[in-house]
């Protein structure tokens, strides 16, 4: 008797021990879901915080950019209030880097295409000489020619329709404008590490009769331009155009030192104007940061805003 009483305790015991572990799984399972709940909301508020808080840089940025073209005098440069590096500004919680960039000051690629559908000689040359100058292969540009002029016959390197329709999956060449600078990824030859050399000194613009802004435009850029100009001289205007920038082309003669009497088809491709610019906003509202680009088309007081590009939040920390 006593032993069936032993065991009957034994059972009893290995019961509730048993109901005890599975009490305790399922509260702990209850309190890590809670945790990851509590962390994925958390997340997703500060990313929505961070998210409105790069746009309102990019509101502060816009506002900059449309009292510069209210009382500026004609001229874009370096020294302008809305080219000045500003500090990253606190703002509640969050803190957010605003930077500005003058996306005239880069060669459009849309300006290789004549209204005609051809391919435009002069800015040919520019962005051969471009390439060459940034150690990237001339050829490379031949699926680019390709892509931008209206008919089928391909560049001795390049790739027209038939080359496309043979993809897995095939698509049809654009045979006219870019819309963006990431369609170059379509194209063929033009990589991820190739588009990211080019970002500082090329762009897509939404025409192709833009010009590019001496007193912003880097010195590689530059240099394609105007590749009869001494490194010299080119450094000294480099330098001197941020404190006095260039008002006109023939100003732009002087300060580069050219000959009167000799004639070069890139002072019709300059200008000291800008009407295209890129807004870069990076908020972070711990531990979440967000970044978002804008171009910008400013005519006038009007400021039209061409394309957003948003990444996903970034540095998430549990």
């Amino acid at each position: 008797m006593r032993s069936e009483s032993l065991q009957q305790n034994g059972a009893a015991l290995v019961t509730t021990l048993l109901a005890v572990t599975l009490l305790t799984i399922a509260v702990v399972e209850f309190a890590y879901s809670s945790q990851v709940d509590y962390h994925l909301a958390r997340n997703a508020l500060k990313a929505l915080q961070a998210n409105y808080l790069a746009r309102s840089g990019v509101n502060l940025a816009v506002i900059v950019l449309k009292r510069d073209g209210q009382s500026s005098l004609g001229i874009d440069s370096l020294g302008d209030e809305w080219a000045q590096p500003l500090p990253p500004l606190p703002v509640g919680e969050g803190v957010v880097t605003i930077r500005v960039s003058d996306e005239q000051g880069k060669v459009n690629l849309n300006a290789l295409r004549n209204t005609s559908g051809t391919i435009n000689r002069t800015w040919r040359e520019v962005v051969e000489r471009l390439f060459t100058l940034r150690e990237i292969d001339p050829g490379t540009l031949d699926p680019l020619f390709d892509w931008l002029d209206a008919d089928d016959f391909p560049e001795p390197r390049g790739a027209e329709r038939d080359h496309y329709m043979r993809l897995s999956p095939p698509y049809i060449p654009a045979n006219g404008l870019l819309l963006t600078l990431g369609e170059l990824g379509r194209i063929e030859g033009f990589s991820a590490a190739l588009r990211t050399r080019l970002g500082e000194v090329a762009t897509v613009l939404p025409s192709n009769s833009t010009s590019i802004n001496v007193n912003t435009a880097p010195r590689e850029v530059l240099a394609a331009l105007f590749p009869m100009i001494d490194r010299q001289s080119l450094e000294r205007f480099l330098v001197s155009r941020i404190e006095t920038p260039v008002h006109g082309v023939n100003e732009l003669r002087d300060r580069l030192g050219f000959d009167p009497k000799v004639h070069t088809d890139a002072f019709r491709l300059v200008s000291v104007r800008s009407e295209f610019f890129a807004v870069n906003a990076l908020a972070t509202v711990e531990p979440v940061s967000q970044a978002l680009s804008v171009v910008i088309q400013r005519r006038a007081a009007t400021m039209t805003p061409l394309s957003w590009q948003t990444t996903l939040p970034l540095g998430v920390r549990g």
